[in-house]
């Protein structure tokens, strides 16, 4: 205990002195943030590189941890580990606060700066969740980097007001050790004491109204560790993770960047592109003082921080759970943060659900089509029939005979009539099922003359829209068949060819009930 208090006092005043230093180097290097009057509302020109300070004060407070600690070798791993992913993190920050790093370039130096965390067997392998193991496998790899490029990315968005992150990173270190304290990883909880004993110390500076920042090389540390600090303070056996306690600890970082992420792909803009809708500027933009803000965002985070404490203490997973899901639907019900991107969830939501009705609506048209094609007629069977000059087929029994053929291609009306100078005789079918005032969508009709000299035309509608090329080949192969026996056999259905004043109807039922011309 007394080595504790030894290196936290350690890092604390490392970093009271250090702060001051970068301060004055940053400034002479003009690394400092100007305001734009949009996104940057300071006043004045402020120095960057804060991180450099809050990361050399750490190492030296690890140091200092190790010398009055000799021979905790997890402790030594653990922090050589972080120091060289940390570093490389703080270099990778340092570098963006000049130049202002391509999005793409500073995510793959991001990736790359976790990697020694991988190499030095720090993944993990295996979750638990409400008690259940899950083996990862290799999956583990890329599901530990993706944790800890997500806090990294996390801790960097919500920095965007004088101490926020300072006061999120404070909190949730503080949290964490106490929850690995309780989980019997001394060494855990004495990396995250050291880390909030720097970040207490910078804190002083960082404070409204801010005489330093963060920067990147700052947000992206605090990031790190705290990803860090909350796969390994919540291990239960050897690369075996129980995920409640760290996920929920960073329910409002990560709330921040789903939400980002949300609003910028619905409203098709880039999701690395800055805006000015994160959870500290709604508050700002609804009148609250800085001040407010940093105290009802430091309340949320100990809120969740103390939700995962008291369900890694009493083993109720389901606890902190509650009271982070609590606190989301809380902030999107009062319209504190999250409303608008839920709105915007919900009517995408919407227009895809109607868009999977309509595709479904337009595959099921396309499946009746494709099985009434399937139950289409043995047309050579039904077209020797209708050609077999042996056949006792009346003409009546034929025209029965097509007009069940057609229900096939969902015939409506079929029309059968002969033309003598100019005087038609009709055969009508309407199908009785069909609504009264039903549109026929296409019609298809064949001719050929007979013996007495007559044009005989066979036609028929439908009430489909659309006929595959197929089925119109094969529709008029049926029509010209029967037509052409229609044609031949015209007497059966009109009498002698004789030219009459007025034309002449003969409607016809289903079972060719024919009513004398």
């Amino acid at each position: 205990m007394s080595s504790l208090v030894w290196t936290s006092t350690v890092a604390f005043v490392a970093s009271l002195i250090l702060t001051r230093v970068v301060r004055a180097v940053a400034r002479r290097c003009d690394i400092v943030d100007r305001p734009d009057g949009k996104r940057k509302l300071h006043s004045r020109p402020v120095p960057l590189w804060g991180g450099v300070a809050v990361y050399a004060a750490t190492v030296l407070g690890l140091l200092a941890f190790r010398l009055s600690a000799a021979g905790a070798e997890q402790f030594t791993n653990l922090s050589n580990a972080w120091i060289i992913a940390a570093g490389f993190v703080c270099f990778v920050g340092s570098i963006d606060d000049r130049y202002n790093l391509p999005s793409r370039i500073k995510l793959a130096l991001q990736i790359v700066s976790v990697l020694p965390i991988i190499l030095l067997d720090y993944a993990v392998n295996r979750i638990v969740v409400f008690g259940c193991p899950i083996e990862l496998g290799w999956f583990g790899v890329p599901l530990t980097i993706l944790w800890l490029v997500g806090c990294i990315n996390a801790l960097n968005l919500i920095d965007g007001m004088d101490g926020l992150a300072s006061i999120i990173g404070l909190s949730t270190a503080a949290m964490l050790g106490v929850i690995a304290a309780n989980q019997g990883h001394e060494h855990v909880a004495a990396m995250a004491i050291v880390l909030a004993a720097s970040l207490a110390g910078f804190l002083i500076y960082n404070l409204p109204p801010a005489s330093i920042f963060l920067g990147d090389s700052g947000s992206m540390v605090i990031g790190l560790t705290v990803g860090l600090l909350g796969m390994q303070g919540n291990v239960k056996t050897s690369a075996t993770l129980a995920i409640t306690a760290p996920a929920v600890v960073m329910t409002l970082p990560m709330f921040d960047i789903v939400a980002a992420i949300v609003r910028r792909r619905l409203t098709g803009r880039r999701f690395d592109s800055p805006d000015r809708l994160h959870i500290h500027h709604r508050l700002l933009d609804r009148g609250w003082t800085p001040w407010q803000v940093l105290c009802l965002l430091g309340a949320l985070c100990l809120t969740t921080g103390a939700a995962a404490t008291a369900a890694t203490i009493f083993r109720r997973d389901a606890l902190a759970w509650i009271a982070a899901m609590s606190l989301v639907v809380l902030m999107i019900r009062l319209r504190l943060f999250g409303y608008d991107e839920f709105s915007l969830v919900k009517h995408a939501l919407v227009r895809a659900i109607k868009s999977y009705i309509e595709v479904c609506g337009r595959l099921a048209g396309r499946l009746r089509t494709l099985g009434s094609w399937d139950r289409r007629p043995n047309l050579g069977a039904v077209m020797d029939q209708a050609l077999n000059p042996e056949s006792q087929a009346s003409s009546p029994e034929l025209w029965d005979l097509l007009l069940q053929n057609l229900r096939a291609w969902d015939i409506r009306q079929v029309e059968f009539c002969s033309h003598l100078k100019n005087r038609p005789r009709r055969i009508r079918w309407v199908d009785p099922r069909s609504p009264a005032g039903e549109c026929c969508h296409w019609s298809l009709l064949v001719s050929m003359p007979n013996a007495a000299g007559e044009i005989c035309e066979l036609s028929a509608a439908a009430a489909r829209p659309v006929i595959r090329q197929e089925e119109l080949a094969s529709l008029t192969s049926l029509l010209t068949a029967f037509g052409t026996h229609f044609a031949a056999h015209a007497e059966q259905f009109f009498g002698p060819a004789v030219v009459l004043e007025e034309p002449t109807f003969v409607e016809t039922s289903p079972d060719y009930r024919r009513k004398a011309a």
